[in-house]
């Protein structure tokens, strides 16, 4: 077990490019809040109360590290059992995925006030979760991709991510840029740009690339804020990534979205 000194508590994680929109609830937790899973950890608590919402309305992923997707509330809903990602577009729904190393990715549109959050681990990342993202969101709301502002979240980053031959040899057959997304490393190993392959994904979907903000903050490099189970050799906790849109300023005009920006 790697020691861990807790810095002292950080204000939530936001993303410039979703903060205009007051209709819109979004933050990402660090490890001053507790862990987030299982939920007698007591991070939820502290989570919810930092984002002004009910820990009552969060609505948790069931991740197994996959691709699949399910809006909520769906008339074949499950409870998100097995599933990765989440679309909503009813007020007061709050989307909450559990990150200690993979990427968390935030989406919203302002124009058909769809929201959406995925947990991107190297598999989801092969298997395309961020075009798979965009496309759940357009099939089941008529959202325009160009309309989208997505935020990608702190996760392991290609200075600290090394995979082994298996991951290599899958990144390169299955994202059209998978040579570009690996460093080398040590022999037989690489290191992967997961933010990249993310923000790649997005782009090949149709999303503006000035729509999308990538923190570039490595969970390995700052354990001391963020929960790392690569660093840490073992699963200490789980820090939260939440979006949704409050009931109350759900029918407000949103400000003016520019296509062309």
């Amino acid at each position: 077990m790697t020691s861990v000194t807790v810095a002292s508590p950080h204000a939530l994680l936001r993303f410039e490019v979703l903060q205009s929109f007051p209709e819109l609830v979004h933050g990402i937790s660090d490890r001053t809040s507790g862990s987030m899973y299982p939920q007698d950890a007591g991070g939820r608590p502290r989570l919810a109360a930092a984002l002004g919402i009910p820990e009552r309305a969060l609505v948790p992923t069931r991740q197994v590290h996959g691709s699949e997707i399910v809006r909520v509330p769906d008339p074949g809903w499950d409870d998100a059992r097995g599933k990765d990602g989440l679309i909503t577009v009813t007020p007061g729904r709050y989307l909450l995925g559990y990150f200690a190393d993979c990427v968390p990715l935030l989406a919203y549109d302002p124009v058909r006030r769809a929201v959406g959050l995925a947990h991107a681990g190297w598999r989801g990342t092969v298997q395309r979760i961020a075009e798979r993202l965009v496309a759940e969101l357009v099939a089941a709301f008529g959202v325009q991709p160009e309309d989208l502002r997505v935020g990608i979240g702190p996760s392991i980053g290609p200075c600290c991510y090394e995979v082994g031959t298996d991951v290599i040899a899958q990144v390169r057959e299955e994202l059209p840029e998978g040579g570009e997304l690996l460093r080398s490393g040590r022999p037989g190993h690489a290191f992967f740009d997961l933010w990249a392959a993310n923000r790649q994904g997005l782009v090949r979907a149709g999303v503006r690339p000035a729509h999308i903000e990538v923190t570039a903050q490595c969970t390995s490099c700052h354990v001391e804020r963020f929960f790392s189970y690569r660093r840490e050799g073992q699963l200490n906790g789980l820090f939260g990534a939440v979006i949704g849109i409050r009931p109350e300023v759900a029918n407000r005009q949103s400000p003016i979205v520019n296509r062309q920006s």
